[in-house]
């Protein structure tokens, strides 16, 4: 028994001195300590994260809304023109488009026409004025020595305004020498007077006045048509005056 109890002592002796010959890192002390230690660490850091998560929540801005109550506007004040100027966009408003809008003026109908033109028996008439044609007509020289057809006529205004009866006529009747128009020329010697007064005077309202035209022919031959005009569509009358020069 003694001699077991020495071996066994002399093994513990041995298992003592090999762990004494142990690197410090392979002995058990210091396995622990690294392990309490990395605990605390653990520890700590998940202290410190829960410290900061709370922190930072207790700065976020709150999401509660709050009434606030709207502030008045400072009144401004008023001048003068200003409440004239509102006063005038007021009344502006306030009105119907129709009394604030200056209706347009109507003008007056155009009198109804019920005579547009006329011509029997030397006679053309219409709501504006009457040609009366004499029977004189006649074949003479114009101005410069070219054979011309002197036309005399009585005229008579019918409207409400001065006319003169050459602008009228030259309106109103046209004459054709083998289809072409023939044009108006100037009077020499003795029926110059009354060629040149039907040219130039004026005819009040209501009024007559003997007149003549002279226009030039291309010879003196052919006969000469007269047409006169619908003074309502601007288009000639059928009916006709032929004017023979022979």
């Amino acid at each position: 028994m003694k001699r077991q109890n020495g071996n066994n002592r002399t093994h513990m002796t041995r298992e003592a001195l090999r762990r004494k010959r142990l690197p410090f890192y392979k002995k058990n002390s210091f396995i622990i300590s690294i392990f309490l230690i990395l605990i605390v660490l653990i520890g700590l850091f998940v202290f410190w994260k829960a410290n900061t998560s709370h922190n930072t929540d207790s700065t976020q801005p709150s999401h509660k809304v709050e009434k606030v109550k709207a502030k008045k506007p400072a009144k401004k004040k008023t001048t003068k023109k200003a409440k004239q100027s509102n006063k005038a966009q007021k009344v502006t408003k306030e009105q119907p488009a129709k009394q604030v809008e200056k209706q347009p003026e109507k003008k007056p109908a155009a009198p109804q026409i019920k005579n547009a033109g006329t011509y029997s028996d030397l006679t053309y008439d219409t709501d504006w004025y009457t040609f009366k044609i004499s029977n004189e007509v006649k074949l003479i020289k114009d101005a410069n020595g070219d054979a011309a057809l002197l036309v005399k006529y009585n005229y008579t205004n019918k409207t409400n305004n001065n006319e003169v009866p050459q602008q009228v006529q030259n309106n109103a009747i046209m004459l054709k020498q083998d289809g072409k128009q023939l044009s108006a020329t100037s009077a020499t010697g003795d029926n110059a007077a009354i060629v040149n007064s039907s040219n130039n005077g004026q005819v009040q309202p209501g009024k007559s006045f003997d007149g003549a035209l002279l226009v030039k022919v291309n010879n003196t031959t052919s006969e000469v048509t007269m047409y006169f005009k619908n003074i309502q569509t601007n288009d000639w009358l059928d009916s006709t005056q032929p004017l023979k020069l022979d």
